[in-house]
């Protein structure tokens, strides 16, 4: 299982490690702010359910979901700087079931019709160093993240069931990215990741973009975000699903 206790120790070393390591790296002589909001086009693949269904068999297939983000960064070297995201996730879908279907407490039934409510939203909470910062910039951190969703799975003859998604996660957080100089165009990636006892989750983003060089850098960013979520017997409930797609921004830095 998923525990804070089991990881806090563990995320919080590197951490407090990192100021100690900062002797190339270069902040902002004056308060840094980035900034950006994006709509995600993701796909849904993989299994939900004590059964181990499909989550294709629920209807699931492609959604279309809004982030947006701020971070500040500052010049004080043992300090960290601070990412703030938020990513809304709420789908509904409905299907008729090709076989039976548990969930928590109730099964479903072959040729039941089903609707599922799945709730993913989150906020992520970013606490890293910049290790690099040149053309070639380097992130290290850790990344609270929050859920604040639920999932609600109702039959039109077995009744209703819902999970409530209520936890916060502490993960590992890293970020590179390389400026092709003279050009304002980068690619880049970052990922935020935990694996405790089988149960695991990791989001990896691979970018891309254009930033116009002047009083606010204003760019477009274009990338692919993959969500990877394993749960082994979460209050009764399995999920191994992979949700990943394309998306684009526009960002902010001034």
């Amino acid at each position: 299982m998923l525990s804070v206790k089991n990881v806090s120790k563990y995320l919080l070393t590197p951490l407090l490690l990192t100021p100690f390591t900062l002797t190339t790296a270069h902040a902002d002589t004056i308060l840094g702010v980035y900034a950006g909001i994006g709509n995600w086009n993701p796909e849904y693949s993989g299994d939900i359910g004590n059964s181990a269904l499909n989550i294709e068999e629920l209807g699931f297939d492609d959604d279309n979901y809004s982030f947006g983000y701020i971070a500040l960064e500052h010049p004080i070297p043992v300090l960290p700087n601070i990412r703030l995201q938020r990513t809304e996730m709420d789908t509904s879908e409905t299907a008729t079931l090709n076989r039976a279907f548990e969930f928590d407490d109730i099964t479903f039934n072959v040729n039941e019709t089903v609707a599922t409510d799945l709730d993913l939203s989150h906020t992520d909470v970013i606490l890293y160093y910049e290790i690099l910062d040149n053309y070639v910039s380097v992130d290290l951190g850790i990344n609270a993240r929050v859920f604040d969703g639920e999932v609600t799975v109702t039959g039109e003859n077995s009744g209703r069931d819902t999970l409530d998604i209520d936890a916060t996660l502490p993960m590992l957080y890293g970020k590179v990215q390389f400026d092709i100089p003279a050009t304002g165009f980068y690619v880049g990636a970052d990922a935020s990741f935990i694996d405790i006892d089988g149960d695991s989750l990791s989001d990896i983003t691979l970018r891309g973009g254009y930033a116009f060089d002047s009083v606010v850098d204003l760019g477009i960013e274009f990338g692919y975000r993959i969500i990877e979520l394993e749960l082994d017997d979460l209050d009764d409930f399995n999920t191994d699903i992979e949700i990943d797609g394309f998306y684009g921004a526009v960002t902010f830095h001034f």
